[in-house]
């Protein structure tokens, strides 16, 4: 690679193509360079974007649907706070139990 150097070069000159008109072939071809990379890195995340992309779009509606959901969880135990009287208790109350029979016992003859 590199030669091995003990202590640092105070300076180096660095020659660098002539510019004409803003534009020389190296800042294009690392323009182009950039450019590339960019593409390939789009290319790479292509994928999540389409899997993902309409879940996104979809996100205000279901959010409104969580709302909705939540706000209709709210009013159920509200009303179940309102219809809970003492009449509807006593009706639980007077249901008639199924008749248990008693377990049937063996008989020892002994």
């Amino acid at each position: 690679m590199y030669p091995y150097r003990p202590y640092p070069i105070p300076f180096q000159v660095v020659q660098t193509a002539p510019k004409t008109a803003g534009f020389s072939i190296a800042s294009l071809q690392k323009w182009a360079g950039t450019a590339q990379q960019f593409i390939n890195t789009a290319h790479r995340y292509m994928p999540y974007v389409q899997q993902y992309g309409p879940m996104i779009k979809n996100f205000p509606a279901m959010w409104k649907l969580y709302k909705a959901f939540n706000e209709l969880d709210a009013d159920e135990s509200n009303v179940t706070d309102i219809k809970e009287d003492p009449k509807s208790e006593s009706k639980a109350a007077l249901k008639k139990e199924p008749v248990r029979r008693p377990e049937s016992t063996p008989k020892l003859y002994i």
